[in-house]
């Protein structure tokens, strides 16, 4: 008995892992988009890193270009190399600011310590942002120097760029304080414009920044409900439909891990987009790209956007 329940249990299993539906099923996605994760920055080891308070400065690999994250030259490049969309981070200063920066404190990649809220935004602009970058244990600093006075406001690079799209993150969680000074720059922006703009937020403050902006959307959902998603995906052998939260946003995937999903591609597709959901791939090598090359799904991330630009292109096309 219990080996007809083992075979009909991993029976079942098998059907469900390699039967991925058919292409046929689904419709071809309009308006992929290429997002550029930090725009062209300088990428870093990832091993053992702790993302709160380590210093992804000192883990950079030896430098194949000379662009600094968050900054004009690092999103124009971005956007050169084939980019729809570019992901920026943000930071309040002493004086109710925003700026585009990634880490809360300073000392990292910055000549000062302290915490970004602690300085106003005049100091701030003063600012080396290329000063902590290192990829020998501190025997060179290649980019001292190179980033004086290159940390801008939210604003300015949104006005910087009129017509095109940004994914913004808001890296102040779930604080009303951000999320009110976040809107009021939204605000400043010409309607048309606003509708290029994603917010990466918390629920709260994602919510009162809707409210504010109708026209703003938030390009994914939070990590915690994807990761609840997905597991509960898996663990209910992909026969579970979606939660409504879903409707209308959008979930993300390494492409690595697509080999733990029930009936990948297509029939796990078919079931994310008749929920109203997007599905975006994060992929970074170039080999990636077949495997997903004529699979219709809304887009791809990248921390590879200027070695990866063409096969990106031609994803579109």
């Amino acid at each position: 008995m219990l080996t007809t329940i083992v075979g009909v249990f991993l029976l079942f299993g098998s059907f469900q892992y390699f039967n991925t539906g058919s292409i046929k099923d689904l419709e071809k996605k309009d308006n992929f988009e290429v997002i550029a994760h930090r725009g062209v920055h300088q990428d870093f080891n990832k091993e053992n890193l702790d993302y709160l308070n380590g210093c992804t400065a000192k883990r950079i690999y030896k430098p194949t270009h000379n662009y600094i994250e968050n900054t004009i030259e690092s999103i124009e490049a971005a956007f050169d190399y084939g980019a729809t969309v570019v992901e920026i981070d943000i930071r309040p200063t002493k004086d109710k600011k925003l700026v585009v920066f990634h880490d809360w404190m300073l000392g990292c990649r910055t000549e000062v310590n302290g915490k970004v809220s602690d300085f106003l935004l005049k100091d701030l602009k003063k600012l080396d942002v290329g000063y902590g970058y290192t990829y020998d244990g501190g025997k060179t600093y290649p980019f001292r120097g190179k980033g004086v006075g290159k940390i801008k406001t939210l604003f300015e690079i949104l006005t910087h760029f009129p017509d095109k799209k940004f994914l913004i993150d808001n890296k102040s969680g779930n604080n009303l304080e951000v999320a009110k000074l976040i809107s009021d720059v939204l605000l400043k922006l010409p309607k048309e414009q606003r509708k290029k703009m994603y917010i990466w937020s918390e629920n709260k403050s994602y919510n009162f920044i809707k409210q504010k902006n109708p026209s703003i959307t938030r390009l994914f959902v939070p990590k915690q409900y994807q990761k609840s998603f997905y597991k509960s995906y898996i663990l209910g052998f992909g026969l579970l439909n979606f939660d409504k939260k879903f409707q209308n946003e959008g979930i993300a995937l390494p492409i690595e891990y697509t080999k733990f999903i029930w009936g990948w591609p297509y029939k796990f597709l078919d079931k994310v987009y008749d929920n109203d959901t997007r599905f975006y791939i994060y992929l970074n090598k170039k080999e990636e790209f077949k495997t997903i090359k004529n699979i219709p799904i809304d887009g791809v991330i990248t921390d590879y956007i200027e070695i990866v630009g063409k096969e990106l292109k031609s994803l579109k096309n």
